[in-house]
């Protein structure tokens, strides 16, 4: 096998959400997982599966796509597990003072008359908000990422969903010498659905697992 990309993916987005993604990174000779949902309530949880996934693949280059709040687990990845993964690439990641978290000071009427379905990930509820906001608080607290771990961020500048002005405030941090950063003018939230995106998070994946430009086989 020459490397693994495993996508974490937003909770409750379809199973062919990333269909594009995958191809190109399997033509990248990557070989793709999935980590399996649903990702709420308990994240430590979501990050044992996660974990799971990559000793499944013990030995080969790895690395992370999450978007949203796949982004937030893949981050706190790799805080518990520091060099478990070659790199990463955080696509709209949840974190820092995400806004949607304001809906918990109401009531639960309130937070379900106050968004729509480009709000919240689908099935995101009450309990789900607050697993999140647990989640976010743990990972302001723990450690930096470090500076030897190369990571990709990419981002819609007029993002609806997670504003790219809050995921850098979480994004600082936490991040080291090695992170690198995307930010697209006029970009919304599903950035994977772009092809120059999708092309820029390949290049950087690609020029991570394999720096000579040598494929493996």
């Amino acid at each position: 096998m020459d490397w693994l990309a495993v996508l974490v993916p937003d909770h409750g987005a379809a199973g062919d959400r990333y269909r594009p993604l995958v191809a190109e990174l399997a033509a990248a000779g990557a070989v793709v997982d999935e980590l399996p949902g649903p990702l709420v309530p308990d994240f430590e949880a979501a990050v044992d599966r996660l974990a799971s996934v990559v000793d499944e693949h013990a030995g080969s280059p790895v690395v992370l796509v999450g978007h949203a709040v796949g982004g937030m687990i893949v981050v706190r990845y790799a805080q518990r597990y520091p060099g478990g993964a070659t790199a990463l690439v955080l696509s709209a990641p949840v974190l820092g003072p995400w806004p949607m978290l304001d809906l918990l000071s109401g009531t639960t009427a309130d937070l379900l008359a106050g968004t729509t379905s480009t709000d919240l990930p689908a099935g995101l509820d009450r309990a789900g908000l607050a697993a999140i906001e647990d989640c976010l608080t743990t990972i302001d607290f723990d450690h930096p990422l470090g500076d030897e771990l190369p990571a990709l961020w990419v981002h819609g500048a007029d993002d609806p969903r997670v504003p790219v002005a809050d995921t850098r405030a979480g994004l600082d941090r936490v991040r080291g010498l090695g992170f690198e950063e995307l930010i697209v003018p006029g970009g919304g939230h599903e950035l994977l659905d772009e092809p120059a995106v999708r092309a820029e998070v390949v290049g950087f994946a690609t020029r991570v697992v394999r720096p000579d430009g040598v494929r493996q086989t």
